[in-house]
């Protein structure tokens, strides 16, 4: 399992020009944008990325919304969208890796393992107490990222299959709030990406397969979305060298 990184991508970029001997950072340096649940996921390249560089990033990183980030991309505010799902019409793509769809429950839950249908019950509201799943007799209170968050609007696709979600369900805007309400809540079930992982929740078995590098790269994990990275254009370095970056720590 990744090991989770718990900063903000914008104190992330601010930080890496304040390190000793770097080359100056560029004043208007390119901006790479992504959604919100995938910023841990960004967090986690950029560190060892700089690393690789021993200096500052040459470019930005932020989050937006989907359709705020492919606006920006498309009139020139930023220079490359990173996400999951369909990339646009004619627009350049490269695919980067595989990341996994963590589902995650309170600590203290003793519930380990689950299959597709009995996911669905669960977040749907078919099933709303953890007993019907062999736990105890607790209130299951499923936690999604906002509608037209890609990864959310991936497990909906994949796991609902069109079924609406619980009426009750909370709705989350990022995967640090997902992971504070399944902290909070010991009927909780929720979902994130598999970088933003903490161990303040537990990973839940999909059909006895738990994700990681391994299961996702072999595709017997059961929950992936495909990130990849899109522009208008093609971008030129320094965006091209770090994209041939990411896709060279794919095993």
């Amino acid at each position: 399992m990744k090991p989770a990184v718990r900063m903000g991508i914008l104190a992330l970029t601010a930080s890496l020009g304040a390190c000793t001997g770097a080359a100056p950072v560029l004043s208007e340096p390119p901006r790479i944008v992504s959604q919100p649940y995938y910023e841990p996921v960004l967090v986690d390249w950029a560190l060892a990325y700089r690393e690789q560089l021993a200096g500052p990033l040459p470019f930005d990183l932020t989050t937006d919304t989907q359709a705020e980030a492919l606006r920006a991309v498309e009139e020139g505010e930023a220079a490359l969208l990173i996400t999951s799902g369909e990339p646009p019409d004619k627009w350049f793509a490269t695919p980067l890796e595989q990341e996994a769809m963590a589902v995650i429950v309170h600590p203290d839950n003793p519930v380990r393992d689950l299959e597709l249908d009995e996911l669905q019950d669960l977040f749907t509201g078919r099933s709303s107490s953890w007993e019907s799943v062999g736990g105890r007799d607790v209130p299951v209170q499923p936690v999604l990222p906002l509608p037209g968050e890609p990864i959310g609007d991936a497990f909906r696709a994949r796991v609902l299959a069109g079924v609406r979600p619980w009426p009750g369900t909370l709705l989350a805007p990022n995967a640090a709030e997902a992971l504070k309400a399944v902290v909070e809540e010991k009927g909780a079930l929720g979902l994130i990406p598999l970088a933003a992982v903490t161990p303040d929740v537990r990973v839940i078995r999909i059909g006895g397969i738990l994700p990681g590098e391994s299961t996702v790269g072999d595709g017997s994990y059961p929950l992936t979305v495909q990130l990849f990275a899109t522009a208008p254009e093609e971008p030129g370095s320094p965006l091209r060298d770090f994209l041939v970056w990411i896709q060279s720590q794919v095993p």
